[in-house]
């Protein structure tokens, strides 16, 4: 079996993107359409995988981490993941940003989500949504940003082998 692995360019990547935006923000209706774009992925699965891991809780690493409420999936945080993972496939690099400089909240803004806090996790090689949850839930950095009780919505998408899973809240 080909062996599929998480890059992590350092710990600092990893952490770094738990962000918050300083200041008021302005909360939208719904933040979310009604399309059903899937993405390149099963959504439903991922929703449902991750959702598990929040509702039961889990151990990052060596920290415990409690139950949180679950995450509401979001089209446009789906958007900003899949157009990530769609460079990154098309310019044969692995990275939280990307080649035009870009960071995950610059990437969630430009897509019309108007968070107050973002999260991403990226992963390359991993054939399905039970084996790229996996290795997330294993990556103590990724694991505590699935676990994270302050994010409240979820995206993601796929193209190729590249994954890309962005939190939000507003």
């Amino acid at each position: 079996m080909k062996s599929a692995c998480i890059c992590i360019a350092s710990a600092f990547l990893l952490f770094v993107f738990s962000c918050q935006k300083q200041g008021n923000s302005v909360n939208n209706s719904t933040g979310s359409s009604t399309d059903s774009i899937e993405y390149n992925l099963n959504k439903i699965t991922l929703l449902q995988l991750l959702n598990k891991a929040r509702q039961t809780g889990c151990t990052c690493g060596t920290t415990v981490m409690p139950p949180v409420p679950a995450l509401a999936w979001n089209d446009l945080l789906a958007k900003a993941a899949y157009n990530h993972s769609h460079d990154m496939e098309q310019n044969n690099y692995f990275s939280h940003t990307g080649l035009d400089g870009s960071s995950p909240g610059t990437r969630i803004t430009a897509v019309g989500y108007n968070w107050s806090t973002w999260g991403e996790n990226i992963a390359m090689g991993y054939p399905d949504e039970q084996a790229v949850m996996n290795a997330w839930l294993n990556s103590p950095p990724h694991c505590m940003n699935i676990m994270n009780g302050n994010f409240k919505e979820i995206g993601a998408g796929k193209s190729g082998n590249y994954w890309t899973e962005d939190f939000g809240s507003k």
